[in-house]
């Protein structure tokens, strides 16, 4: 591995080894100028940090390094330039002494400014070095070498001819590829990275340029580039199977196969993007577009499936909105209008600079809406697109008449005419200008009955006919105060806004008590109906209150919505709380707000207190905090209390199903720690657990997985008794052939030839077996029965 930046002539270089059969790193750090690097220590003497610092920095970020020896972060301090590398295993670092032809004297210490540092990350001894030994009482001097020293002429061939080396512009071309790519000059890409691939063969850009080679031609023409795609994308997997952008390759190469109609390819490439690369964005991305595949074929509930698991899972906001707005537009399309229009709610809640990316999908969205009376959101949609479209192009106009159409479908007189004369204002004669004409008129004739209606009446026509003036001011405060009384909270506190520029003092008192009622009645009335949503608006946008025997139910809320911050806020109130009990219950609340805004450090701390308070008081209280801890303790890398923790837990919950997700959990601890022992443990209760319960969340999954460790441990009997309860299982396809056939290997290496003769026709049967029909198809071939 390795890093460069030409300009700043830094040069990170990593390689690995085996000395003893245990592995080995060394770090190498050079730059043209001398430098420093500093070691620092922790409380048992071993280095815990080394920071290097150059008296420049680069003119390019440059992103953070991980491996399984060493962290490497970067960041610019005081007009320099800092490295600061975190060994996770033992280390040493030294600077190397300049080559005699430079420097003929070796110094008499170790330097401490050179322009060639090394790190060595190992496990017991350093590499091929020992332990050495070291004398605290010894006299050092320099070595004078000059005697010795012979002519240099740098890099020589077999010959003992001088090499000339022709400077790389790998560095260059990668730059300039990666600004005609986002500058949607897609062809240019493509011709700057093959040509690069051809000039720099060994750079260490060359996955990077065939990731851009293969990503332009998808983004010139998915279908007409089909075969170059397919091929080059198989040429990446093959090449780079641990590059960063091996996900979204397999994406790429699962959308060109589904776009062509090769579905059982693209499902091959879905699966495998969604099963070995689950937690990333492109797993999610592979769900949405699986689901769409899924959809268009006729499987709608498995599409939905897919599209909620890409919502649940996505950690990237826009991720998540596109899985949302795939729901929406399914459930418009299968009759359930609710569900759609809420989805659509949350993503312009969290992220309206998605829907508004194409202004025309949005205004079609923005009708969708308001055909099904979702009036408030359609109109936010239509104002925001009206704020950014050009006013002579197509959707403008009519944007600007539904504004004011729906605002009067609503009820909402002030608006509808304050939108319908601005058409007006606009287009005189407009498409619309006659009907809206009409509308006007009809709406200064509104029958209400009662006197209540009546009095409403005239207060609209006075604010109307005294705009800006103390008449109109006692009017709109009397209109809320009259709202108020007839419990119409939610539209007195609509008019919140136009109460603040009131002018007339008593005016403005009488319609701040009036919206105070108001908000405090609706909140109560929220609460009383255990309306999170109305709940947290009035609090948030009306500044209503509640005393802090609410605070368990805004604290729910707060959960649901995931405003953790405000949860948090919450909690930290009640700490201190005299009774045990009620602090135990609080703190764990914290703990939990904290796991939500994953401030996981802090969440530790906090959880130590949890401990020492169930501890105290003898209450296993606080089941929610058992599962947040095991996430804490997962997030932080804490292997071995992970481990006994869910001990602790399989205690607790026996057979609850809820421990699946806690087994899964530890089974990615102990992958990530290369235990397969421990990871075999936690997938045997996995799969016993979905045995007791009849539910398999997990399968085949969880046995496939079972069964390759134990394979690598050579117990293939055990490996074959899980292959054949799996017969439980109601697999189909490829799952149901790669059963068939794992079974079939593992009768054939324990000597059941018969069963296994069995298990292979029974593979070789299945016409959507995939890559493992083909292997059973070999397999009975090639063995002898």
């Amino acid at each position: 591995m390795g890093a460069l930046t030409a300009l700043f002539a830094l040069q990170i270089e990593l390689k690995r080894g085996l000395e003893k059969r245990k592995p080995y790193a060394i770090l190498h750090l050079r730059h043209d100028t001398s430098f420093t690097c500093t070691a620092f220590f922790d409380d048992d003497g071993k280095p815990s940090l080394y920071r290097c610092r150059f008296d420049r920095a680069p003119q390019e970020r440059i992103a953070p390094i991980k491996s399984d020896f060493f962290d490497l972060d970067f960041y610019t301090k005081d007009q320099g330039f800092v490295i600061e590398i975190h060994p996770l295993k033992k280390s040493l670092i030294f600077a190397t002494v300049p080559p005699i032809y430079r420097s003929a004297v070796i110094p008499a210490h170790a330097l401490n400014r050179s322009s060639h540092w090394i790190v060595v990350g190992y496990i017991d001894t350093p590499p091929y070095l020992g332990d050495g030994e070291s004398y605290d009482e010894s006299l050092s001097f320099p070595i004078d070498a000059k005697p010795y020293a012979t002519p240099a002429v740098g890099a020589i061939d077999l010959n003992g001819k001088p090499v000339f080396l022709k400077k790389n512009r790998d560095v260059e071309t990668f730059i300039a590829l990666k600004e005609a790519f986002k500058a949607g000059k897609y062809q240019k890409a493509y011709d700057m990275a093959t040509e690069a691939m051809e000039l720099y063969p060994r750079s260490i850009f060359a996955s990077d340029f065939l990731y851009y080679r293969i990503k332009s031609l998808f983004y010139l023409d998915p279908k007409e580039h089909a075969d170059k795609i397919i091929k080059l994308g198989k040429t990446f997997i093959k090449r780079y199977a641990s590059d960063d952008h091996l996900p979204e390759v397999l994406l790429l190469l699962a959308r060109v196969y589904s776009a062509n109609g090769f579905i059982s390819d693209a499902n091959y490439f879905f699966n495998r993007l969604i099963q070995e690369h689950t937690d990333t964005k492109y797993a999610n991305l592979g769900r949405i577009y699986l689901g769409d595949q899924l959809y268009i074929n006729g499987a709608a509930k498995e599409a939905i499936k897919n599209y909620l698991a890409a919502y649940y899972n996505a950690k990237d906001l826009d991720v998540a909105s596109l899985a949302a707005y795939k729901l929406a537009i399914r459930y418009f399309d299968m009759g359930q209008p609710e569900k759609a229009i809420g989805y659509l709610r949350k993503i312009w809640l969290k992220n309206p600079e998605f829907l508004l990316k194409n202004p025309s999908d949005a205004h079609r969205i923005a009708k969708q809406l308001a055909s099904h009376k979702a009036y408030d959101l359609a109109i936010a949609i239509e104002k925001a697109l009206l704020k950014r479209v050009r006013k002579l192009g197509d959707i403008y106009e009519e944007a600007l008449y539904n504004v004011g159409e729906w605002y009067d479908a609503q009820g909402k007189v002030k608006e509808a005419i304050e939108w319908y004369q601005r058409y007006l204002k606009e287009f005189p004669w407009g498409t619309y200008s006659d009907k809206v004409k009409r509308d006007l008129d009809a709406l200064f004739v509104v029958d209400r009955d009662v006197n209540a209606s009546e009095a409403m009446k005239r207060y609209d026509a006075l604010i109307q006919s005294y705009k800006r003036g103390p008449i109109a001011d006692k009017a709109l405060a009397a209109k809320i105060a009259l709202l108020v009384d007839e419990k119409r909270y939610e539209a007195a506190l609509a008019l919140k806004s136009k109460a603040a520029k009131i002018k007339d003092d008593e005016a403005k008192k009488m319609a701040q008590e009036a919206l105070k009622k108001a908000a405090e009645a609706y909140l109560a009335k929220s609460v009383a109906k255990g309306d999170c949503e109305s709940a947290i608006l009035a609090i948030r946008d009306d500044n209503a209150t509640l005393p802090p025997k609410f605070d368990p139910f805004i604290y729910r809320c707060d959960v649901e919505y995931a405003d953790y911050a405000d949860a948090l806020k919450i909690a930290k109130r009640h700490l201190n709380a005299k009774n045990l009990n009620e602090r135990l219950i609080w703190s764990c609340r914290a703990v939990h707000a904290l796991v939500g805004l994953e401030k996981y450090e802090e969440a530790f701390k906090a959880a130590g207190d949890v401990l020492q308070l169930r501890k105290a008081i003898g209450n296993k209280g606080c089941e929610k905090f058992d599962f947040d801890y095991l996430k804490i303790l997962h997030r932080l890398g804490r292997y071995a209390e992970e481990m006994a923790w869910i001990e602790k837990m399989t205690k607790r919950y026996g057979n609850d199903m809820k421990m699946a997700d806690v087994y899964k959990m530890g089974y990615d601890a102990a992958k990530r720690a290369k235990d397969p022992l421990q990871q075999l443990k936690m997938l045997r209760r996995l799969i016993a657990l979905q045995n007791a319960k009849g539910s398999h969340p997990y399968s085949p999954w969880a046995e496939f997985e079972a069964i390759r460790l134990l394979k690598t441990l050579n117990r293939y009997d055990e490996a074959l008794k899980i292959a054949e309860s799996m017969r439980r299982l109601d697999l189909k396809g490829q799952k149901r052939a790669r059963w068939l056939y794992e079974q079939g290997v593992l009768q054939k290496m324990t000597g059941r030839n018969g069963a296994a003769r069995k298990s292979f026709e029974a593979c070789r049967r299945i016409k959507e077996g995939g890559a493992w029909h083909t292997l059973c198809k070999e397999a009975l071939r090639l063995e002898k029965f």
